[in-house]
């Protein structure tokens, strides 16, 4: 199946909020779609926990996707904030993360347990190796936004952390942010 190639094109973005310009596809994931992911209940499941705004790109092998993420701050108990996580449907597929403004922390982690927490502050790139599952949490005030850029065939896989959870949970400390074991993790 041939495609005609795509027209070059611009976007703006706002580093402050993440919005785009123009018409993103948009993402709004509410607290009851994190239902089950915190350790403790959910008090408002109305609230807006975050939204993905996605530039309109065929999602091909041959193309780069990208998106903004607006994630709230606060926390559920003293669990900070978080996406939902997933693992790409084809884990080979890499992806790099931009952080514009906020402050948090990406969690990754391999199917086997091991994890590692990379720092996310305005001007930081993380880049997310294929085979990694990935989150971003928000230990900050303000919402934490970021910029992803990815293989456009590289899709999602949800299912598995919604089933096993992810090997750590990052919480409030006396001292700031800490990353503990999830009770809740499932090895395989």
């Amino acid at each position: 199946m041939d495609l005609a190639p795509l027209e070059p094109f611009s976007v703006q973005i706002d580093f402050s909020t993440g919005l785009l310009a123009p018409d993103p596809d948009i993402l709004d994931r509410r607290m009851f779609d994190l239902a089950g992911y915190f350790q403790t209940d959910i008090t408002d499941p109305s609230a807006e926990a975050y939204s993905v705004h996605e530039l309109r790109v065929p999602a091909t092998g041959n193309n780069l996707l990208s998106s903004t993420t607006l994630l709230s701050a606060g926390k559920v108990g003293d669990e900070y904030l978080f996406t939902k996580g997933h693992f790409h449907a084809n884990r080979d597929r890499a992806e790099i993360y931009l952080t514009l403004s906020g402050e948090g922390l990406l969690v990754m982690a391999l199917e086997d347990g091991r994890t590692v927490t990379k720092e996310m502050r305005p001007g930081i790139a993380n880049y997310v190796p294929g085979y990694w599952a990935h989150r971003s949490v928000n230990t900050g005030t303000t919402p934490l936004v970021f910029y992803a850029v990815y293989i456009g065939d590289a899709g999602y896989d949800y299912a598995t952390i919604s089933e096993r959870g992810f090997p750590v949970i990052v919480v409030e400390g006396d001292d700031g942010p800490e990353v503990r074991p999830n009770p809740r993790y499932a090895s395989s």
